[in-house]
């Protein structure tokens, strides 16, 4: 456990954050992303806080994109259906869902989906 825990505040955030975190595995069935695996060591899910930020992600659960790790995290206390964000390789953050919790179009970018490559920025 990587922070102490306040009930009922980070049931929810967890919660969210693990149920961002199945909907990628959702979302990858619906598009065609060569190059995208997630790992998972087999373990309990080590849920971390950045304590610079509060955001929350799990530390042992891995979106690699061409081999390339990529950090995921969900704001504390966000309000939203999907708040989840990726940090690209330039510090930018990417929100990964909209919310409905499909991919958002910069997301498919990112997996490098043909059918968005083109597609307009958010």
């Amino acid at each position: 456990m990587s922070y102490a825990r306040v009930v009922p505040r980070d049931l929810f955030n967890e919660a969210n954050l693990l149920k961002c975190y199945g909907q990628i595995f959702i979302q990858l069935e619906n598009v065609r992303a060569e190059g995208v695996s997630i790992e998972y060591d087999g373990s309990e899910f080590n849920i971390v806080q950045d304590q610079s930020s509060g955001c929350l992600s799990i530390e042992n659960v891995v979106l690699f994109i061409n081999g390339e790790p990529q950090s995921l995290f969900r704001p504390l206390n966000s309000r939203e259906g999907y708040p989840l964000y990726l940090t690209d390789e330039n510090d930018d953050e990417i929100k990964v869902f909209d919310e409905e919790g499909q991919f958002t179009p910069d997301m498919l970018r990112k997996l490098g989906c043909a059918q968005y490559e083109n597609a307009p920025e958010e």
